[in-house]
């Protein structure tokens, strides 16, 4: 006898996440693009001198750093969905359920 199979909640909490993230990604990513282009790296218009060139330094790979980690999370999300099968018997998929609660771990 096969077990029938039903939509697995751990794959559907992945697909959400992703559909989700997808929908910000750029707001996430270019979060810190204006005030990094403001700075131009402590040359801008906002604040000039040896003390705005290291913070805008700084602040240019925050926003690089931000940037690549908001892409490389969206593709992780993307990696565990695609590895995780999108239908489970039922007792895997209370499994799951509990594993999301918290209760199993």
């Amino acid at each position: 006898m096969t077990d029938k199979k039903v939509p697995s909640p751990i794959w559907q909490e992945l697909d959400k996440l992703y559909q989700e993230m997808s929908k910000n990604i750029g707001t996430v990513a270019d979060a810190l693009k204006t005030a990094d282009k403001q700075m131009a790296g402590g040359k801008g218009d906002v604040w000039v001198g040896p003390n705005a060139r290291a913070w805008g330094s700084d602040l240019h790979g925050a926003h690089t750093d931000l940037s690549k980690q908001a892409h490389e999370f969206l593709a992780e999300v993307r990696s565990q969905r695609a590895s995780h099968p999108k239908e489970v018997t039922q007792a895997e998929a209370d499994s799951e359920r509990r594993f999301l609660a918290g209760r199993m771990g």
